[in-house]
Parts: structure tokens; C-alpha cells; sequence
């Protein structure tokens, strides 16, 4: 398959596409803002340049869907949250746990959904708003740790519609997603694999 006889970023560059020439029924459309919060971005142990760089297109992905459903995910934590096993102590306070400033102005009307995990497709809040929001079809998701958060969440979503034939568009914005940087972790090597890996799995990869 061409998939597996080529270069992985070749095919992932040959294959994203700009998300204005992928027909989406703004009706049916969510844009899933995945930790878009200080603590990913600004202020906090996984924040970093390279994500405030991509501050520009999250901006203009919200509002190239200004009138499509919105969510907000991110995470919410005290002290005693059992991730701290396995990563490191993060979005703790107020301060980390805020909507970045530049996205703000698109909080009014959306969802806000606080998880404590790395994949917001078990909170319970958020499996109430699937049962309110069966009419959803396209999920569109920027933001935060492209290899953690978006990517499980993403696989989530895809597994279930493979599992019960359900027709769902999962977009990620190869532009508007970033991961961590530390000297174990290349934030950029992370960044691509993770997008290579949801494109192996049906995710449509994107940029704006």
C-alpha cells in the first residue's frame, strides 16, 4: 500500500489538505479546542514556544467556523490526580487552568468540559454532550499535545464510529496542534508521528 512504501513525512505532507477544500456542513460541525489553556501554552510545564506559535491559526480556525458547535477540553487537576504518576504536576492553578487569552472571545455559547485524564472521551461531562449532540459529524480539533490528548482523543473517536459504521469526519489541524519539548521528548518528532499515526487510522490531517 502506498501508506507503507514511502517516507512517513513525505505522505503526511502529500496528504494534508487545506481544510476550506474539505466540504463541511458547518450545521454539523464541532470544533474541538483541546487544552488551549496557559498551562499548554503560556505558563506551565508543557507549555512552549513552538505551541504559542501556533496561537495565529487556532484563531483562525475558530473563526473560520465561528457559527459550527464549540468545545473547550482541558484539563483541570489537584494534587491528588493519579496522572501525576506518570507526568509531571501541571494545570494545578487558576492561572494554568485559563482559556489562553487569544481564544477567549469565542468562550461565549461554547462548551467547557474539565477533564482529569488524558483522553476527554470518558469524562462524563462529555458523554452527556455526545448524547445531546447526536447530529454531529465532523469534529475538527486544535490545540494541545498532539501525541497525548489529540491523538487519543481522535483514535476514540474514530474506533467508535468504525465500530458501530457510524460516519464521522475526524479532522486535526496538522497547523494548530503542537506537543512538548523536553530532551527526551522532541515536541516536533512527537508532533509528526503522532499526526503520521492518526492519518494511518482514517483521521483526516489538515492545515488552515
Amino acid at each position: 500500500m502506498a501508506l507503507f512504501s514511502r517516507s512517513a513525512d513525505k505522505i503526511l505532507d502529500e496528504m494534508t489538505t487545506n481544510i476550506r477544500k474539505i466540504p463541511l456542513d458547518p450545521a454539523r460541525t464541532v470544533v474541538v479546542n483541546m487544552n488551549t489553556v496557559n498551562g499548554y501554552f503560556k505558563d506551565g510545564y508543557f507549555s512552549s514556544p513552538a505551541a504559542v506559535a501556533k496561537i495565529p491559526k487556532l484563531i483562525q480556525l475558530n473563526e473560520y467556523f465561528l457559527h459550527s458547535r464549540r468545545l473547550f477540553i482541558y484539563d483541570t487537576h489537584n494534587f491528588q490526580s493519579s496522572e501525576f504518576k506518570t507526568f509531571p504536576e501541571h494545570c494545578t492553578t487558576k492561572e494554568e487552568c485559563a482559556v489562553i487569552d487569544e481564544l477567549e472571545r469565542f468562550l461565549p455559547g461554547a462548551t467547557v468540559i474539565e477533564k482529569n485524564g488524558t483522553n476527554p472521551f470518558f469524562c462524563p461531562a462529555y458523554l452527556r454532550w455526545t448524547a445531546e449532540n447526536k447530529n454531529a459529524v465532523n469534529f475538527v480539533i486544535c490545540g494541545g499535545m498532539t501525541d497525548i490528548s489529540v491523538m487519543q482523543y481522535a483514535l476514540s473517536l474514530k474506533a467508535y464510529a468504525n465500530q458501530n459504521n457510524k460516519k464521522l469526519n475526524v479532522v486535526v489541524l496538522e497547523n494548530a496542534t503542537q506537543s512538548f519539548s523536553t530532551e527526551a521528548h522532541d515536541g516536533n518528532v512527537m508532533h509528526r508521528f503522532a499526526l503520521y499515526n492518526m492519518m494511518l487510522n482514517g483521521v483526516i490531517i489538515a492545515e488552515i
